[in-house]
């Protein structure tokens, strides 16, 4: 095997001359000299094993780290463009503020921090793994990333409770949660994950030895766990969040059509013309409800598909010995991140009231604005179309606090 590493072609060794060389520079001498010795830093193996004990890794190549930089900054720009606007659309459009979207602005804040101050350094720390901005802001930039995704799964419980006394009782929701609520809801939520985040990594209680990380290693940006921090991130700030959500959510579609087929039952029976009138009334509130928990129920089903892989991996870590291959740690990573860019498109898919103030925002600036609204435009004809539908209706007008 040691032979035929070294009859490989001059060729093969210049397709890595640029990285190595960067690699070496960057190192200069703080870890030993060895490309090999940055692995023993991170719980993770080479890029490329070439399958030699002692040998250094193949780094990536200057064309892969061009084409990772465009894909991983494209996602990096789709993210913050996509989470701003539903920022905006929130904040402008006053058919939109009651509770669960103040909920989901919360999340989109997340999100589009996370956008403008994780994944630009994610990007840097994907393509080149040698850090070069010091251990201080490596331990900031790591403490900021879990911040922001326990932020989201906490927002999406308090989505799902919401949600859950919005169906089973509506007239103690409407009577007890205000907006005031969910702002001091939202700040727990800030405040709690900014603490399980910033001492821990800051204090070194996440560390095996209880140092603080990175400090002996300035050149390795590494997120170091013990067993116990482990499992005190994962469990209780993922899976049992995201295990009671699903349980709330089929409670909450069981309910809604329970309640929907009754109202029909009684339309059918032929009631008085009042009572009528009060059960159709209520028949839309469902309409309203049902639409705004799919809608919710699918951030959910997301984020749980997103961040499994990453959370597995999370805690399987300290309990590996071998470490975890570098491809499928960074590919269960950015799949995570991946959540945040495509929560916006859910919100314009799933809901006609984001939908059409997306169009309005977007549009606002264009030429051709006024042909779209004409209302001879086959446009304005579809969205008059679309109207007759009385539940849209009521969500569009903001009849219902409870629609999303």
């Amino acid at each position: 095997m040691a032979a035929k590493y070294q009859e490989s072609s001059s060729s093969d060794r210049q397709g890595h001359s640029i990285t190595n060389v960067m690699l070496n520079m960057s190192l200069g001498g703080t870890i030993g000299g060895n490309s090999t010795e940055i692995y023993k830093f991170y719980n993770t193996t080479p890029w490329q094993d070439t399958g030699q004990e002692g040998e250094p890794p193949a780094q990536r190549h200057l064309w892969e780290m061009i084409l990772l930089g465009i894909l991983l900054s494209l996602i990096t720009l789709v993210t913050i463009l996509g989470n701003l606007l539903v920022i905006v659309t929130v904040l402008t459009n006053h058919r939109l503020h009651n509770p669960t979207n103040y909920f989901i602005l919360n999340l989109a804040t997340a999100d589009a921090c996370l956008g403008l101050i994780v994944l630009p350094f994610s990007t840097l720390s994907t393509i080149y793994p040698i850090w070069p901005l010091g251990p201080e802001f490596c331990n900031v930039y790591i403490a900021t990333d879990v911040t922001l995704c326990t932020v989201s799964i906490l927002t999406l419980f308090a989505i799902s409770m919401d949600r859950y006394f919005a169906v089973t009782v509506p007239l103690t929701y409407q009577r007890k949660v205000s907006s005031r609520l969910v702002w001091k809801v939202s700040a727990a939520i800030w405040t709690f994950s900014a603490v399980i985040a910033y001492i821990p990594i800051h204090v070194g209680w996440n560390t095996m030895d209880g140092s603080i990380q990175n400090y002996d290693h300035p050149k390795a940006c590494e997120f170091k766990l013990n067993k116990g921090y482990a499992l005190l991130v994962s469990i209780p700030t993922y899976f049992a969040p995201l295990i009671v959500i699903c349980v709330v959510y089929a409670k909450v579609l069981f309910v809604t059509k329970k309640q929907v087929n009754e109202i029909n039952k009684l339309s059918v029976g032929g009631p008085a013309k009042s009572m009528l009138g009060n059960e159709n009334k209520r028949q839309r509130q469902l309409v309203s409800d049902t639409k705004a928990t799919i809608t919710l129920a699918s951030l959910v089903l997301a984020f749980a598909i997103c961040w499994i892989p990453y959370f597995s991996l999370f805690t399987a870590k300290p309990f590996l010995s071998s470490g975890i291959n570098v491809h499928l740690d960074l590919t269960a990573l950015w799949l995570g991140y991946v959540n945040s860019l495509i929560n916006p498109f859910l919100y314009a898919y799933y809901n006609s009231a984001f939908r059409d103030a997306f169009v309005r925002i977007l549009c606002r600036g264009c030429q051709d604005r006024n042909v779209m609204f004409n209302v001879d435009s086959p446009y304005a004809k579809r969205k008059m179309t679309s109207y007759t539908d009385t539940s849209e209706m009521s969500v569009l007008n903001g009849r219902h606090t409870n629609a999303v």
